[in-house]
């Protein structure tokens, strides 16, 4: 064999038993296509670092500086933006080693543009807007302002050929989307009901008056209204987390992370971002009612597509394990070897996850999930040791086995109570396998049942993956 042919062999059979780094692994149709619209606020900045190390779960076709009732001024005066970005790219080698999706700073300085901060179009009503709720009365108008290349490029993308929804998060006002809804109606009448059903607004908070303009005059848009930000990731709420900041992100090695200003998680708008999360298994953003990192939704009474969130408890129950991830992404920023630091566990389907039975079948739900990561011992012996030791285990007799006291992962299931049916599904599992079952409910009329698989791993920090099924059944057939 020519020495150039065994060369060329062996690096084909490298590449097919690397670990899979560095390799595209999502299609568009995994990742909701998202605008990022920001006031640049503290706790707007402190939270746009997060989202940066989530810029490969999402497509971000843009990010839009605007105002708001509490910085009527907006701040695309200072570079902060073009500054956090350059900094993203500082350890965007390291972050593509462990995800190839990460987009350049190219592409993302690309999509920035400059929205709506005329002050003269936020109403002088202050802070009160925090107690607006959805059916005030419309105060503006936005066809006397002008344009923006913000609120243009939001027409742009509704009128592409993009079949995905566009989910524009409202960290700061939306007076910018308000402009472009006008103008897409205005100069696009023909495709204006096709193009706006693709928008799907998440408000933190209604923080000018385009929320009550657009309820009344955009039918077709959809509108998320939270409120419960406040009291899960906004100011003031998780003090406890000043070590978390000072370890991870203020530690001196992070360029990224430097730009965390606040001495604790403070990020009053990452629910915005999360609605977008928790990897494609869980789906939450495919239906407001959903739920998952960004809380849950109910239709307000009397309206086709305004939503309101359900409370506190919706967003805080994925709190710990929203945090635990970004802990592994920041641990990425500076981690330029794959097997160094942890990722999530993959689930692979082996079966549809969206199902017919009829009343009194029996529901077999499985997953295969795997997962490849190598375990940090030391971490592992100084989260576990003391109890071990109490139990006659050395760290010697740890070390020599340790496959014999680490468990890989193990799995957990749930019932959401995102379905239509509401009655109790006794579930039957094995949180050591990837498979569950259960009888279908007696039923009169299809009802759905949403059941989630959680597949975690016993590293630090656990990371945890999620496979949503959605079982729809229907009456047995007599």
């Amino acid at each position: 064999m020519k020495k150039s042919h065994y060369f060329l062999i062996l690096f084909l059979l490298v590449g097919c038993i690397l670990p899979v780094q560095g390799r595209k692994t999502k299609t568009d149709s995994d990742r909701p296509r998202v605008v990022i619209m920001t006031d640049a606020e503290t706790d707007d900045r402190c939270s746009m670092v997060h989202a940066l190390l989530y810029a490969n779960d999402m497509d971000i076709a843009a990010i839009i500086q605007t105002n708001s009732c509490f910085q009527k001024h907006g701040w695309s005066r200072e570079p902060w933006l073009e500054q956090m970005i350059d900094a993203y790219g500082k350890v965007l080698p390291n972050l593509k080693v462990h995800d190839a999706d990460y987009p350049s700073t190219e592409e993302l300085h690309r999509v920035c543009y400059v929205g709506d901060e005329d002050p003269t179009h936020i109403p002088n009503i202050g802070k009160a807007y925090k107690a607006l709720y959805t059916g005030e009365p419309v105060v503006i108008n936005p066809a006397e302002w002008k344009d923006t290349p913000g609120s243009d490029r939001i027409v742009e993308l509704l009128l592409d050929d993009d079949p995905r929804q566009l989910i524009i998060q409202c960290w700061g006002g939306g007076n910018t989307a308000a402009k472009a809804f006008e103008k897409l109606r205005r100069e696009y009448p023909e495709k204006y009901e096709t193009a706006i059903r693709k928008a799907v607004l998440y408000c933190i908070w209604y923080q000018d008056a385009a929320g009550p303009y657009i309820e009344k005059e955009h039918l077709g848009a959809t509108i998320l209204l939270n409120h419960h930000f406040s009291g899960s990731w906004d100011y003031g709420t998780m003090t406890n987390t000043e070590s978390f900041v000072k370890d991870y992100l203020q530690n001196g090695q992070n360029p990224l992370g430097a730009f965390y200003s606040q001495p604790y998680i403070s990020e009053g708008d990452t629910p915005a971002f999360l609605y977008c999360l928790g990897g494609k298994g869980l789906r939450s953003w495919h239906h407001p009612s959903y739920g998952g990192w960004g809380g849950r939704f109910y239709r307000v009474k009397g309206t086709e597509n305004v939503w309101r969130d359900t409370g506190y408890g919706e967003i805080r129950e994925w709190m710990e394990p929203a945090l635990h991830d970004f802990q592994a992404r920041l641990q990425w920023c500076i981690t330029p070897e794959y097997s160094k630091a942890n990722h999530a566990p993959l689930i692979e389907l082996t079966m549809s996850p969206d199902i017919a039975v009829e009343s009194g079948e029996e529901v077999h739900l499985s997953a295969k999930v795997s997962d490849a990561d190598s375990i940090d011992l030391e971490s592992v012996w100084k989260l576990r040791g003391v109890m071990w030791e109490q139990k006659g285990r050395t760290k010697e007799k740890f070390l020599e086995n340790p496959q014999r006291f680490i468990e890989r992962w193990r799995t957990g299931w749930s019932q959401m109570p995102s379905g239509s049916y509401h009655g109790y599904v006794d579930l039957k599992f094995d949180e050591k396998k990837a498979t569950c079952s259960f009888i279908a409910p007696d039923v009169e009329e299809p009802q759905t049942i949403h059941i989630l698989l959680e597949a975690f791993d016993m590293a630090i920090p656990r990371l945890t993956s999620y496979q949503r099924f959605i079982i729809t059944v229907t009456p047995k057939n007599k």
